[in-house]
This record gives structure tokens, C-alpha cells and sequence, in this order.
């Protein structure tokens, strides 16, 4: 455990000026920008609707946050992989600290336009949509948003990992290669998840999100139409799985071709 923690400090102490200076600039940002908006926009609108839709579309992008952090956090200590590579604690330990801290850097993209927009939601006179319906949503949509976020991270680390590899024979060239298998990667994914043997494999368990919301919400399913609002307990676990998977062979690939 005092392993663990030291290394979690150490990508704190490396990254925390950084990641306070963003965070001012985003909050700032999220609160300036919908009122210089108002002041400029042709069509009549609200300081808390363009508030919402910038707060919705910046927790939105924070899905790709927790990758872009682990991407930048391992390729900096590549650079010196004998200071990194060369520690006691295992690549397990070694990586996870860093999607640990990436994932927590997620989860701070997101809190702070949640927090933000109930700021602006508490002073300001909003009639088009209540708080009940707004945290029902919202919860779903940042719900989903970390959970996918977690998902990207671990497909990012695991095409890192083959990046790495690839560079010990073609160099430079392994980014291009690596695009390569990643575009053919979501052909394949895509081809598996639409086809009907996928389908028998994963359709059970259904969740019906609307089913499930607050009883004070009068919300009509038809209205959300182009949201979907069911989901299935079978898609869930295979993601799951596909995500675990991904990881453990990023892991052992690393360990036994990348770490030597």
C-alpha cells in the first residue's frame, strides 16, 4: 500500500500546478463565455441555456480526458525509462497509478461544469426545465460519460502499448501503423456488436432508464426519442469483459515486450 500511494504522490507532485492552472481556466471560462454569448448572439437566449449546453458539451469531450492524461503521463516517463521502467513495483502497479490518476482527472473535468451549472441554475430565474429533470439527466449523462471514459482509457493504454512495440522494428513509422490497426480494430468491433450472433449473446437484462426515474417527473418517453434510455444488462458485462480483457493483454504485452 505505501508503494501504491508514493506513486500516486509522485504523479500528483508532477502534475498538480498543471491540472490547478486548467481547472481555473475551465470554471472561468465556463462562467465568462455564455455571458459574452449573450451579449453578441443574434437569437434571444438565456445565460443559463448557453451555460448548459457549453457545461453539457465540455463534460462531453471529458470522456477522451482520462486517455489523453495517461497518454501524456506514460509517454513522459518513456522518455526516461530507466527511471521509471527500472522501479520494484510491478507494471500492473506502475500503470495502474497512472490510469488511477488519469481517471481522477476525469472525474474532475466532469464535477466542475456539474458544479458550474448548478451555480448558475441556483442564480438564475429557469423556467425551461426543472432541477429534478436536470439532475435526473445529468446523472445519466455524466454516468455514462465516466464509465466510456474508462473504457477509452484502457483501449488508448493497450494501443500505446502496441505503439511501443512497434517501434523496436519500424521506429517512427509505428504511429501510422498503429492508426492503422486501431481504424481496422473499430471496423472489426463494429462488425461483431451489429451482428445478430452478438446480439443473442447480449440482449438480456433489460434496464429501462425511464422506467426508473423520479416519480415527480412527468417526462414523456417520446419526447427523448433520439436518447437512448434502455439499456441491457448483457452489453454492459461484455463491455466489461472487453474492457478487462484489453487491459490484462496491454499489460502482459507490456511487461514481457516493452519492459525489459
Amino acid at each position: 500500500m505505501k508503494q501504491w500511494n508514493g506513486l500516486l504522490r509522485k504523479e500528483w507532485i508532477q502534475w498538480r500546478w498543471m491540472l490547478l492552472v486548467l481547472a481555473i481556466l475551465l470554471v472561468t471560462g465556463l462562467f465568462v463565455l455564455p455571458s459574452v454569448a449573450k451579449v453578441f448572439a443574434v437569437n434571444a437566449f438565456s445565460v443559463f441555456e448557453a451555460t448548459m449546453v457549453l457545461c453539457f458539451l465540455v463534460a462531453g469531450f471529458s470522456a477522451l480526458v482520462p486517455v489523453i492524461s495517461l497518454a501524456t503521463m506514460v509517454n513522459r516517463d518513456l522518455k526516461h525509462p530507466d527511471l521509471w521502467l527500472h522501479s520494484t513495483a510491478s507494471t500492473t502497479k506502475l500503470v495502474g497509478a497512472k490510469m488511477t490518476m488519469a481517471a481522477l482527472i476525469g472525474v474532475g473535468s466532469l464535477l466542475i461544469p456539474t458544479a458550474v451549472l448548478a451555480i448558475r441554475y441556483a442564480i438564475s430565474d429557469v423556467s425551461i426545465i426543472t432541477f429534478d429533470e436536470l439532475f435526473f439527466f445529468g446523472s445519466l449523462f455524466i454516468t455514462f460519460i465516466f464509465f466510456a471514459s474508462l473504457m477509452y482509457m484502457v483501449i488508448g493504454f493497450f494501443f500505446l502499448v502496441i505503439d511501443q512495440l512497434l517501434k523496436r522494428f519500424v521506429n517512427s513509422f509505428s504511429i501510422a501503423i498503429t492508426l492503422v490497426l486501431f481504424i481496422l480494430s473499430i471496423r472489426v468491433y463494429g462488425e461483431v456488436v451489429n451482428s445478430s450472433f452478438y446480439e443473442k449473446l447480449s440482449k438480456f437484462g433489460k434496464i429501462d432508464l425511464m422506467a426508473i426515474k423520479n416519480p415527480t417527473l412527468e417526462i414523456g418517453y417520446g419526447f427523448f426519442a433520439y436518447t437512448e434510455t434502455v439499456l441491457y444488462a448483457g452489453d454492459l458485462l461484455w463491455a466489461v469483459l472487453f474492457t478487462v480483457g484489453l487491459f490484462l493483454g496491454g499489460i502482459s504485452i507490456f511487461d514481457k515486450q516493452v519492459r525489459l
